[in-house]
């Protein structure tokens, strides 16, 4: 068993989620709004250890009425992430997606109160790390993800959802919606049904697949 998942990303309309200096405030108010609104939907909330390190953020719901997520989860296989990071402030709430690393290796995170779910030796097993947060209760996880956690759970068929906001900008480079080598475009790709279509401001518009 695992949780129903949503992906969620904006973008802009030649598919970059940050530019290739690392700018990436691509929502309006209303697409925001969105995003706290699917937060408040979630049992827990997904990013990756670059997320993190970048934006630092809280994670939580405070644009609509609605509850914050009950588990803030960050996937860092390197440990990269130091345990001091807003997204473990609350004990309990934060969760560690990472390799089988030693209780030694880990006792900075084991002390703050944080979560840690050890999936896989050299790579990630998401299927394992997936069927441990429903195992937490978990049965809504939206992933707000960079290029390469969004490919990676595309690549393994873990999402259920996928929504994206194309914001009206060409940065001409940067970081892509997904970006890995799990295809080839032609004999391997994941294709998507578009199921419902909208603007949520004007020049901004939502695609739910």
């Amino acid at each position: 068993m695992r949780p129903y998942t949503v992906i969620f990303s904006t973008e802009t309309v030649d598919g970059r989620i940050a530019s290739r200096t690392g700018y990436s405030k691509l929502s309006c108010p209303e697409d925001l709004r969105l995003l706290h609104e699917l937060r408040a939907l979630s049992d827990a909330v997904m990013v990756g250890a670059n997320t993190v390190l970048v934006d630092n953020p809280s994670l939580t719901t405070r644009l609509v009425p609605g509850r914050s997520p009950r588990y803030r989860v960050v996937v860092d296989a390197n440990l990269r992430v130091p345990p001091a990071a807003r997204i473990f402030d609350t004990p309990g709430r934060g969760v560690l997606v990472t390799l089988e690393w030693s209780d030694e290796r880990l006792r900075g995170y084991i002390e703050k109160g944080v979560i840690v779910i050890r999936a896989g030796r050299e790579k990630l097993d998401f299927r394992r790390a997936f069927g441990e947060l429903y195992n937490l209760g978990v049965r809504r996880l939206l992933v707000e993800g960079g290029g390469m956690l969004n490919c990676s759970l595309l690549a393994e068929g873990l999402v259920d959802e996928l929504r994206v906001t194309i914001a009206p900008y060409v940065f001409g480079s940067g970081t892509s919606l997904a970006s890995c080598d799990a295809f080839d475009g032609e004999r391997s790709r994941v294709e998507l049904a578009l199921r419902e279509y909208y603007e949520v401001c004007p020049g901004w518009v939502h695609l739910v697949y």
